[in-house]
């Protein structure tokens, strides 16, 4: 069956988003964002190789769009993905440090 989980990172970043979208665009429009991103992961869970390998990224991570957002994971044992971070598109997330 296929899986995916959160990192600490990842759930805080959701969360994050989940509060900005309230505080910027009200709570059914957050409801709908969260809901869409809920889908992403399950289509990745489905598909964890549908992004391409970022090796110029260390480590190495996987990068899926999402509207304003980035969905940077990686894929564990039995094709789990681990999806390390939710990051904003604009934000410079390249630069960061992906140790899930």
């Amino acid at each position: 069956m296929p899986r995916f989980r959160l990192t600490r990172a990842a759930a805080d970043d959701l969360t994050a988003i989940f509060l900005e979208g309230i505080e910027q665009f009200g709570l059914p429009q957050a409801d709908t964002y969260h809901e869409g991103l809920s889908a992403i992961f399950a289509f990745l869970a489905n598909y964890p190789h549908a992004a391409r390998l970022r090796e110029e990224i260390s480590p190495p991570v996987r990068v899926h769009p999402y509207k304003a957002h980035l969905v940077i994971y990686d894929v564990g044992v039995e094709d789990e993905v681990i999806v390390l971070r939710v990051r904003h598109s604009r934000e410079d997330w390249m630069s960061s440090n992906y140790d899930g």
